[in-house]
């Protein structure tokens, strides 16, 4: 009895069965996950017919693509190059030249290829093929790609600008430049006052308002009546200046050319009515001071 109890023992670790997980790839797939297909006895017969996908070669060991690797790459992002209005008109061009002598086929060809009995001028504007010299839309160039941005935000910090301290310091995301450039605005209204360009010496002077400012008109010397001001910074009569005119169409004081240009004179004006108003109080205030007898 002892002897059949002391009998070798073997213990074997069971091994997990493997459930097919999607998160875990390998290279080798287990036999048990492989599909099986049900297979005649003709294929047995014939391995050859077994299902494989093959790729044709283009006998080449240039890569595939353009030879450059795009280097010269077109930009077509634009009207296709066939579609644009400079192909129709070619296409159109060439149809004319094959109908030209013919009787009418009664065949619609499409809207921009009718038959033109009248044949155009040889001239740019008739035949040329090229957008350049004809109405219509122009065929974007192939290989330049123009990137444009209007920047109508110059995006400068205004507090540095005028005062030279920003309390967000070099944290700030606007550029903290205090120097004084022009808009194209600016210089685009310069030019049209002609003033672009012309540097005097009284810009930089300090000169109060009632030194710009006359009193009394330059031609008829009186007081100021509907007051205009040329472009040169002068000032008269509304009545004394058109006279002036059509006698000289230059400047009464400096003569220089006014192109006929004579702008209302508001500063000019309020100033005269401000003037008057104090004028007013003064003699209103003498009124008062004066003691009845």
């Amino acid at each position: 009895e002892s002897s059949g109890e002391e009998g070798s023992t073997v213990v074997r670790k069971e091994r997990r069965r493997e459930t097919p997980n999607p998160m875990i790839q390998k290279t080798r797939r287990c036999t048990k996950e492989r599909p099986s297909y049900a297979v005649s006895s003709s294929d047995e017969e014939d391995p050859s017919k077994e299902v494989g996908v093959t790729y044709k070669s283009t006998r080449s060991a240039k890569p595939v693509g353009p030879e450059d690797m795009g280097a010269t790459a077109v930009y077509e992002l634009d009207t296709e190059k066939e579609k644009d209005a400079q192909a129709i008109f070619e296409r159109s061009q060439k149809i004319q030249e094959e109908l030209r002598g013919k009787e009418d086929d009664k065949i619609y060809r499409g809207i921009n290829n009718y038959q033109k009995y009248v044949k155009p001028k040889d001239t740019s504007m008739g035949n040329a093929s090229s957008g350049m010299v004809r109405k219509g839309p122009i065929r974007a160039p192939e290989h330049l790609r123009a990137t444009v941005r209007w920047d109508y935000q110059p995006d400068i910090c205004k507090d540095y600008k005028e005062t030279g301290f920003c309390g967000f310091g070099d944290s700030c995301k606007f550029l903290h430049d205090r120097s004084d450039y022009k808009h194209g605005w600016q210089i685009e209204r310069e030019l049209d006052e002609g003033r672009y360009g012309v540097n005097d010496e009284e810009d930089y002077e300090v000169s109060s308002d009632e030194e710009d400012m006359p009193f009394k008109c330059f031609i008829c010397r009186s007081s100021f009546k509907n007051p205009v001001v040329t472009k040169c910074r002068h000032y008269f009569c509304e009545s004394c200046a058109l006279q002036h005119y059509r006698k000289s169409q230059r400047c009464y004081v400096c003569d220089k050319q006014t192109n006929g240009v004579f702008n209302p004179a508001k500063e000019l004006m309020a100033k005269l009515e401000k003037h008057k108003g104090e004028e007013e109080e003064e003699s209103e205030h003498s009124d008062h001071g004066e003691d009845p007898q």
